[in-house]
């Protein structure tokens, strides 16, 4: 290794210490150690390579094991704090220390529920499970192994705890991690059988279909919490029907043919129906309007829908059967075999950057919580979901840093009927296309406010009217506290400084989830909006956060 002048005796390091039963205790000398050894890895054997290797996996388990005694130590005192608010009976809205999860969370830059996760693993490993912290204090269990063997404790009573404690932290170090979920998994099981089967019974009301983004891109959408049986027979019917459509002539492999069977039943197609050949369309696809243009579109749950129209009027003008919805079975339907998607409410958001008036944009969609989409897609999915008479349009500009400057809403149902542009546009038939629909949309763009006091959007009443909410969720399209992932449009549009103290302007309000909407109201916390979207959390513990208006695109 290489020496500068004055630096004194070069350190060897002792590749003992690396791995091996004797090897040295993770801990700052280790470190130290593994930092010189990596200076320049090209003089590393193979051997060392991987001794290496294992010294940082041992550092990195001690650090699990140092952050669990933080965060332990952490809950212990807001456990403590909201104890005596409550024996002190205070009658507030928020007691002192309520929010644990929420102000870690926000340390972490995750949500609330990920850092309330964090809390009872490190509350159960330190408090409970003493082999399995000594295991990570000495770099042999990892947070991964120690997380699976607090999720089979969890519930236990303290003696049963005990008992899986010493016998998993034992087997952990010597086994991959998928035998050890199951070898605790079996332990919880034979150690309180009628423990497990009432947790289970009780997660029966927790049943629940969860729609995902795959890293591709693709959509998983599973069913969680469902009984073991009836889960099985479903896979089982599934199989034996794809095997039957392929020996009838259905092409791709199983696994695609599965797919295509579960999707077919749940929109309540027939897969059969693939078999027989299909009319030939009367014309291709249309041309995408908006190619290159990115997307913000979510479905609402429980029918409840936001308006998008002026500020005072009911917006029912087309509620009826939308214009140019052809005849025959509804897309979607049992007696559909077009391909068409099914129809489904959403809030059509098209997010436009101001310079596509002078060019082009190529960037990818982004459609609401689920992420980025390809433009294909997304074309499919605002075909299907114009066709609702509940679906509305807006559109929302964004400047050269990708945050919105202004946001218009059309009124009533609007039907996408793609406008043909001409190819001889100088700014390319995407572009022109984009044009032709913001026009038909006929909405007026509204100023998104960027500095305090940036324009007069000021409305003397507590609840702001649709459109200043539309410009709040515009601005900022999810919850406003660090690491929340709340979309806006779920979330309650909270007046920072609370009413009539502060005003209902776009300087005075932000989205935030309801949990975090009572968290800023508890002893110690602070919330203060120091640019409009601008938002400065101060915790409990005396540190501050700062988010920021959500930008569109890089």
């Amino acid at each position: 290794m290489s020496q500068s002048p004055g630096d004194g005796p070069e350190r060897v390091p002792d590749w003992d210490a690396f791995s091996g039963d004797d090897a040295q205790p993770p801990g700052p000398e280790l470190a130290a150690l593994l930092g010189s050894a990596v200076a320049d890895l090209s003089q590393l054997d193979d051997g060392q390579l991987l001794a290496a290797g294992s010294a940082a996996r041992r550092l990195q388990a001690h650090a699990g094991y140092l952050e669990l005694m933080a965060v332990a130590e952490f809950a212990r005192r807001r456990e403590e704090q909201l104890e005596a608010s409550k024996a002190r009976g205070d009658k507030v809205r928020s007691r002192d220390g309520e929010y644990p999860a929420e102000e870690l969370g926000f340390e972490m830059t995750a949500t609330g529920y990920s850092a309330a996760i964090l809390i009872d693993m490190a509350q159960n490993v330190v408090g409970r499970l003493p082999s399995t912290l000594a295991g990570m204090a000495a770099g042999k269990i990892d947070r991964d192994r120690a997380r699976a063997i607090s999720n089979a404790t969890l519930h236990l009573p303290d003696e049963l705890a005990e008992t899986a404690d010493k016998i998993l932290a034992e087997a952990a170090p010597e086994i991959r991690l998928a035998d050890l979920q199951q070898k605790a998994a079996r332990l919880e099981v034979r150690l309180d059988p009628e423990g497990v089967q009432r947790r289970k019974d009780e997660a029966k009301q927790d049943r629940r279909v969860e729609l995902r983004r795959e890293n591709s891109g693709a959509a998983s959408l599973a069913g969680r919490e469902l009984d073991p049986a009836e889960a099985l027979a479903g896979k089982a019917s599934i199989d034996a029907e794809a095997v039957r459509l392929r020996n009838a002539g259905l092409t791709g492999t199983l696994s695609q043919i599965r797919s295509i069977v579960l999707m077919d039943r749940i929109h309540q197609r027939s897969p059969w129906d693939r078999l027989a050949p299909l009319p030939e369309p009367e014309s291709g696809l249309p041309d995408d309007p908006h190619h290159g243009a990115p997307y913000y579109l979510d479905p609402y749950e429980d029918g409840q829908f936001p308006d998008a129209g002026d500020d005072d009027e009911d917006d029912d003008e087309d509620e009826g059967r939308p214009a140019g919805f052809a005849g025959g079975p509804p897309p979607g339907s049992p007696g559909d075999r077009t391909g068409s998607k099914t129809p489904m409410p959403a809030l059509i958001n098209i997010t436009v950057p101001a310079g596509t008036l002078l060019g082009w944009s190529n960037a990818p969609a982004d459609v609401g919580s689920w992420g980025l989409m390809d433009a294909e897609a997304v074309r499919d999915l605002i075909e299907g979901a114009s066709r609702h008479p509940r679906t509305r349009w807006c559109y929302t500009l964004t400047g050269q840093g990708g945050e919105a400057i202004a946001h218009a809403c059309a009124r009533g149902s609007r039907p996408w009927l793609p406008p043909q542009a001409s190819r001889d546009s100088p700014l390319g038939p995407g572009a022109a296309q984009l044009a032709q629909l913001l026009t038909q949309l006929n909405a007026t763009p509204e100023p998104i406010a960027r500095r305090t006091g940036d324009h007069g959007r000021r409305e003397d009443r507590y609840t702001p009217s649709r459109k200043l909410k539309h410009l709040i969720r515009a601005r900022t399209a999810r919850c406003c506290a660090p690491g929340c992932g709340a979309q806006a449009i779920t979330s309650e549009i909270d007046h920072t400084v609370p009413y009539p103290a502060g005003a209902t302007c776009e300087d005075n309000l932000d989205p935030a989830c309801q949990r975090h909407h009572h968290a800023k109201h508890a002893p110690g916390w602070k919330l203060e909006q120091t640019e409009p979207g601008v938002m400065r959390w101060t915790t409990p513990s005396g540190r501050t956060y700062t988010t920021r208006p959500t930008q569109y695109e890089e």
